[in-house]
């Protein structure tokens, strides 16, 4: 890469580092603690407590203009300065997002200006892909911006439950962004932070466009705007380099979000901020081989690095790729969470994996319709926003674990994250609870020992190299403070380390890379505390592991703790919460195409329960209260995290 474009990626980091939605977090782990200590010690929380009261607002809230009441309801999502609740009008009972901003986080400079800008853009908008501005009030605590509730989320959930979208539905999403972008144009605004994200879906599966907090007004035919602001992974280079933008910056945040919805990512994604700064300077990427020529084409056109080359929004409508090709009238709910089948129309190529659900197993049909007939109380959680400075995101590979053997389940039809295992967790926690429940309706089952893999032992040493591990079949890792991973195979033969990207390389024990070479004394010092100072968490029935097996690919990708409990979140979607009081855990895995809780008990002994059987009937108190609180931990991460965990 020239001196040139590194000079200016490296500006355009600086000028826009100010405008960045979020901070990333920080380990301060506690000295040398592990998983033996009790509800007494002094455990120190990673991100503070699970549930706080602060700047939440009251139950109920009045708009004294309009006589009108709401009652809050759940929150729905986070941004910079608000936090987003549903809202219920209590004349009509008609569900609404609340936009709740308190007046102590805009008190500063222009903030108030900025929501007050806000408002008046989005006012004035009236159309069928425009999430509908209700109306504003305030009191004496907040500014309250009251609107339409999209109860299908956003198009960010949709991607992250599927991984990549057939040319047929982006076809459908695309063009509906279209129609509400020309409207948006069309009234001289220039969006600015067009992403998946924002485009909400309401019950009817409709894109409605959202979130003007970085919208502008053209005042003149040709005015150029000088502000760098966006989000990083869709701002436009012209945005970057403060040569002054317009509405093409929009046209190439449509470019991305085709890009994204068909290949999985965004296309200048990497792990670092200024690197994906260089991509979009350089106007570096790669599209892969599966995309059919017409979008690879029209992705080209939009991604332009002339502002003035890329095609204009009829031209988009009229391109190829939507006019040769089927576009559906309307979508199904369900392909938020499974891919939907279409008329005998031409297909474009795509990967083998990505199978629809209705060809999987039936135990995963019973979840799927669980999960699609629950109330709408989970259906309405409303987009986080895209918020951290340096993009990290592991690849959707990396969330199937690899073996030799290839016991392990394939997760690529139904994949297995953070937002999934939460829906799950709620199904489980509404099913009603039962005192006694007959052991022919519910009981424990038996899963082979490689099944569920899970962490047997920990030791908190963060205040100076990072967090230690073993798991269930013997290996044992590092998550150390700089976020990299290494992990030993239980033969003792083999080293996987995960870099600070997420980049994995592996090495025989006597050849590791001299630069490793104190991250591996630091793993094996690990490996000798807990050996000889540890005991396991629990045992499972005939619990039995091959010390000589291979390296499972298996390492911990998420943790925290608090002074209750540590949640730990594997690679392979597993999640685990350790209750530090009383050494209960909760255990969710997915196998062959089910959902399974195992519950270990104060004695240590494991319980394993398909999640269908809970759903259908239920289970008892104890462990409904710890699948809550698991419920608890795993939301407070993912607002702490992001859903792309």
């Amino acid at each position: 890469m020239s001196p040139g474009v590194i000079a200016r990626a490296t500006k355009a980091v600086t000028a826009h580092v100010k405008e960045l939605k979020g901070k990333s977090s920080s380990n301060s782990g506690s000295s040398g603690s592990n998983n033996n200590c009790n509800g007494s010690s002094s455990c120190k929380p990673e991100y503070g407590p699970i549930k706080s009261r602060d700047n939440i607002p009251s139950d109920m809230i009045h708009n004294f203009s309009t006589n009108t009441t709401y009652k809050r309801g759940k929150l729905l999502g986070k941004g910079g300065f608000a936090q987003c609740y549903e809202l219920i009008d209590c004349n009509t009972n008609i569900v609404y997002a609340g936009k709740i901003i308190p007046h102590s986080r805009i008190a500063k400079g222009n903030q108030k200006q900025k929501i007050l800008r806000e408002i008046e853009l989005h006012r004035n908008l009236k159309h069928k892909h425009v999430v509908e501005f209700h109306s504003y009030f305030e009191d004496s605590d907040n500014v309250y911006i009251i609107l339409e509730n999209c109860s299908r989320k956003s198009l960010v959930h949709v991607l992250k439950n599927r991984k990549c979208l057939q040319e047929q539905e982006v076809r459908y999403y695309i063009r509906q962004l279209i129609d509400g972008v020309k409207y948006i144009h069309k009234n001289k605004i220039i969006h600015r932070d067009l992403k998946l994200g924002n485009m909400f879906l309401n019950k009817d599966m409709q894109v409605k466009i959202g979130d003007f907090g970085l919208a502008t007004t053209v005042n003149h035919e040709g005015e150029k705007k000088m502000t760098v602001c966006g989000t990083p992974n869709y701002i436009a280079p012209e945005v970057l380099s403060k040569k002054g933008h317009s509405y093409e910056a929009d046209i190439w945040a449509i470019g991305c979000i085709l890009y994204a919805l068909l290949v999985g990512r965004p296309p200048f994604q990497t792990s670092t901020l200024v690197e994906t700064y260089f991509r979009i300077t350089a106007n570096t990427y790669t599209i892969p081989a599966n995309i059919s020529p017409a979008a690879e084409k029209l992705i080209s056109r939009c991604l332009h690095a002339l502002p003035s080359m890329r095609p204009s929004l009829d031209e988009i409508a009229a391109d190829e790729f939507f006019t040769c090709g089927y576009i559906p009238k309307s979508l199904p709910s369900t392909v938020c969470l499974s891919a939907p089948k279409f008329p005998d129309h031409p297909k474009p190529a795509r990967p083998m994996s990505y199978a629809d659900l209705e060809n999987q197993v039936d135990n995963v049909k019973v979840i799927t319709n669980a999960l699609h007939n629950r109330k709408a109380d989970w259906e309405v959680t409303a987009q986080k926003q895209e918020h951290k400075p340096a993009i990290r995101e592991t690849d959707c590979d990396n969330l199937v674990p690899t073996s030799s053997n290839n016991r392990h389940f394939d997760l690529s039809s139904f994949s297995l994250n953070a937002t999934v295992l939460l829906e799950v967790l709620e199904s489980c926690i509404e099913s009603p609870i039962k005192e006694t429940i007959s052991e022919d309706h519910i009981s424990s089952i038996h899963l082979n020992s490689q099944d569920v893999v899970w962490v047997t032992k920990w030791v908190d040493y963060t205040n100076k190299y990072g967090f230690g591990f073993q798991l269930s079949d013997n290996s044992i890792g590092v998550f150390f403070n700089d976020t990299s991973r290494i992990v030993i195979a239980p033969d003792q033969r083999l080293i996987q380390y995960n870099d600070v990207t997420g980049k994995e390389s592996r090495y025989p024990i006597d050849c590791v890379p001299p630069k490793l070479e104190k991250k591996k004394k630091l793993l094996l010092l690990f490996a000798r505390y807990m050996d000889e100072y540890l005991i396991k968490g629990g045992e499972f029935t005939d619990y039995s592991v091959l010390t000589d097996s291979p390296m499972s690919g298996l390492y911990l990708k998420k943790w925290f703790r608090t002074p209750r409990a540590i949640l730990m979140y594997l690679s392979n979607g597993t999640l685990q919460v350790n209750v530090l009081s009383d050494h209960t855990k909760i255990i969710i895995s997915c196998n062959q195409n089910n959902y399974f809780v195992t519950y270990i008990d104060k004695r240590r002994l494991a319980h394993t329960y398909s999640v269908v059987s809970i759903m259908k009937n239920s289970c008892q108190p104890e462990l409904k209260e710890r699948l809550q609180f698991t419920h608890n931990m795993l939301e407070h991460l993912i607002n702490s995290e992001g859903e792309s965990i």
